[in-house]
């Protein structure tokens, strides 16, 4: 009871950073309805900016290794922090496996609360380069695996990867200074626009705490398509399923 108090008071004050201004001051209203209209007007923020991630993430790979210049699909960004126990990267993965129409990006929000997670970032983007299997479970082996979210020491998990990748540790060296830019332009971008993590953008759309499974990523690709088109229904569904993310309830 207590966790679901203090992510319902985490939602209200997500809504509040959303910018959601009570028209009545004082009027009694649901959590949900605050949250609700802090999504809403986010989402209405989102529609009227053009999405352009060819654009904005050129330089950089999909999670299988593909280079996003050129790709011809639908580009998701995935934005997360190595040290969000919600964070995981097999469902992701999985997504990429099974649509190859799909370039899922990751970009990261590193917390200030942990001193290791911008280390985490920069070293699962220079193994990227190098060896996506061996980036990916460095991933997997450093995110937290209990929602009480206690950092995993990185350490022994960067070892094993340069070890089973053969990464020589000059030539990883070099890789950390290459991936520094990109990790700082992340930070760069998410201010005012990334407030939770995971998130997912989808046609532009931001999904905040939104931990989607593998089956259940590319219906609300599907939403975010149709939201675009000017499909009311379509968005009063993302509306609903962002209002759940924050809330800590089923998605779909």
């Amino acid at each position: 009871m207590m966790r679901r108090n203090i992510l319902l008071i985490q939602a209200v004050f997500f809504c509040c950073l959303w910018g959601f201004h009570s028209a009545h001051a004082g009027t009694p209203m649901s959590d949900k309805l605050a949250v609700e209209a802090g999504v809403q007007a986010e989402i209405t923020k989102d529609l009227a900016q053009t999405y352009r991630p060819l654009e904005s993430l050129s330089g950089r790979t999909c999670l299988d290794g593909r280079p996003v210049d050129g790709f011809r699909g639908d580009v998701v960004e995935y934005w997360a922090n190595l040290e969000c126990s919600y964070c995981g990267i097999q469902e992701v993965r999985q997504v990429q496996r099974t649509h190859p129409d799909l370039c899922i990006v990751v970009r990261h929000i590193p917390s200030d609360e942990y001193g290791e997670s911008l280390k985490k970032a920069l070293s699962y983007e220079a193994l990227h380069t190098f060896s996506v299997n061996a980036a990916h479970q460095f991933w997997d082996a450093v995110t937290p695996k209990t929602t009480l979210g206690i950092p995993v020491p990185y350490g022994a998990a960067l070892q094993a990867a340069l070890q089973d990748a053969a990464i020589a540790p000059e030539a990883f060296a070099d890789a950390l200074q290459k991936a520094a830019p990109l990790v700082s332009a992340d930070i760069l971008a998410a201010q005012s626009r990334i407030s939770s993590t995971p998130t997912f953008v989808l046609d532009g759309i931001r999904f905040p705490a939104c931990d989607f499974k593998a089956a259940e990523l590319p219906t609300a690709l599907e939403l975010a398509r149709k939201t675009r088109a000017g499909e009311t229904q379509a968005q009063k569904d993302i509306l609903q399923i962002i209002t759940r993310g924050l809330l800590n309830e089923s998605l779909l």
